[in-house]
């Protein structure tokens, strides 16, 4: 059986999908909808290419703002342990400017 162009480019998208390839997946999607006699095929690939980039970015974005979150977990650690240090050194400071430890 011979298939048609645009079944041998959507099925190539759906095999890219499938093993979470997006950027190849919308690719053959965009040739498929390119090729596709049928307007609602034609519809159906633009629509799957669509979802196959925004997919695609938002896991960059994603990956992304999991660095960011991890950053700012990070500097805050930093920032209670600094604030620790200053409140046990002033504590400290006072202790020995009253004459309280002087003993």
């Amino acid at each position: 059986m011979k298939f048609s162009p645009y079944m041998l480019n959507a099925t190539q998208a759906a095999k890219f999908e499938k093993a979470d390839q997006l950027q190849l997946a919308a690719t053959f999607w965009r040739q498929a909808s390119a090729v596709a006699v049928k307007p609602i095929n034609q519809n159906w690939a633009e629509v799957r290419a669509d979802r196959c980039d925004k997919s695609r970015t938002l896991d960059a974005r994603s990956d992304a703002w999991a660095k960011k979150a991890k950053e700012r977990q990070q500097r805050a650690e930093v920032t209670k342990a600094n604030k620790r240090t200053a409140e046990a050194l002033s504590k400290h400071i006072n202790k020995t400017t009253s004459g309280e430890a002087s003993a």
